[in-house]
Parts: structure tokens; sequence; C-alpha cells
């Protein structure tokens, strides 16, 4: 396992700090998996994972999609610092003979809409059916399942989000986003209990968590 924390100054510049044009991540710590690594959402983490999935495609002598990878991989870091991701957890290191998990967590700012609290946020998700992390009430969690097109296929995609207040500010949450790939033409859904794992393990990632007390 591995214990990554995060300072709250990462990714900021003094400018910004001075200025206060960006509100800071408060520190924490989660403990991820063996082989897992964390990233931010920017360009030079894009072209390090890029790097890392053309490594793999080259050995298994898949090179004709690097192409395709590149551009798929530009659309969804836009996206994900549109979104205001503040993390990206992967699995970068295969487990023994096993593959790497079509499997992504990130981590995100959520802020109130209007400057409010987000307690009718909190509200409307448990109308929906989100419930506490296995009773852990320090995260509202819910699902979702969709699909999604990737390049000219089509694919499955389990999400299971997780809430969790900034300390002393309802005005800000940290949004963890798990999400689970899977092909969407098996009639016997034989992926179903591997994705079922899979959100198993980000469940147990994400217990993990805690604020870190301020010095």
């Amino acid at each position: 396992m591995t214990d990554a924390t995060h300072d709250r100054k990462a990714g900021m510049n003094l400018r910004d700090e001075l200025l206060g044009t960006v509100r800071p991540v408060p520190e924490y710590t989660l403990v991820l998996p063996s082989g897992w690594a964390e990233y931010d959402a920017t360009a030079e983490s894009e072209r390090e994972l890029v790097r890392l999935a053309s490594t793999r495609l080259r050995q298994q002598h898949r090179p004709d999609l690097d192409a395709q990878l590149r551009a798929l991989t530009g659309r969804a870091f836009a996206g994900l610092r549109s979104a205001n991701t503040h993390r990206i957890y992967l699995q970068t290191e295969a487990w023994a003979d096993e593959l790497v998990l079509p499997l992504s967590i990130t981590a995100a700012v959520r802020t109130a809409p209007g400057g409010g609290t987000l307690d009718g946020v909190v509200a409307e998700l448990i109308r929906d059916g989100a419930t506490s992390l296995h009773g852990d009430k320090r995260f509202v969690r819910w699902e979702r399942d969709a699909t999604v097109a990737v390049g000219s296929t089509t694919v499955g995609q389990r999400t299971a989000a997780y809430l969790t207040p900034f300390p002393d500010r309802r005005t800000k949450a940290l949004q963890f986003t798990a999400v689970a790939v899977h092909p969407v033409d098996d009639p016997t859904e034989a992926w179903r209990p591997v994705v079922e794992r899979m959100l198993e393990l980000t469940d147990a990632v994400v217990s993990t968590f805690a604020w870190r007390a301020a010095a």
C-alpha cells in the first residue's frame, strides 16, 4: 500500500495565492494499493500517462492504437481540467501476471451553487438514492451507469462517486469519482462481478481518506 499525502499548495503559484484567485484544497492522506500512482491534471501528467500507455500498446503489439489513444487522452484531460480536478489515481503497474485494471479514481473540488452550503445538494443526492459509505457518514456515496463512445467503439461505464465536505467549510467539498469500464456486447454480463469487485476496491481506498490536522 502507498500513502499519498497532498500539499495544500501543490499546483498553486505565489501570484494566485497572494491574490486569492485559487482556494487551496486542505491537506489530506489517502492509502493507495500497490502498483497505483497519483497524478495531477497538468499537461506534464498527460504526457507521462500517454508515454506509459504507448509503451504498453507496443508491448501488446498494437502501435496502431497509439494515435487514437493520444486523441482520447487529450479530450479526457481537457474535461478533467474543466471539472476542477485536483488529483487522478490510476493503476500503472500490473499485479503478477494480471492486467492493469480498467479503473480510475479522480478527486475534484465541488462548490455550492450561489455561494451557499452544499446541504441542498447532499439532500437531493440522498433523495435520489445516495447513502453513506458503508456507514461512514463522512461520505455520501452514489452510483451511476452509462455507455460512452471510445473511438469507434462503445463501452459501458459504472461510476461510483463519494462526496465529503471540506473541514469547517460546507460551501466546498472534495468529490472522489471512480470509473470502471466494461464491455457492452456480452449478453452473459460476465463483466458484472468484475466491476463489482473493482468498486469494492475503490470503496476500500476512499475509506482510508483523512483530512490532515492544521499545523
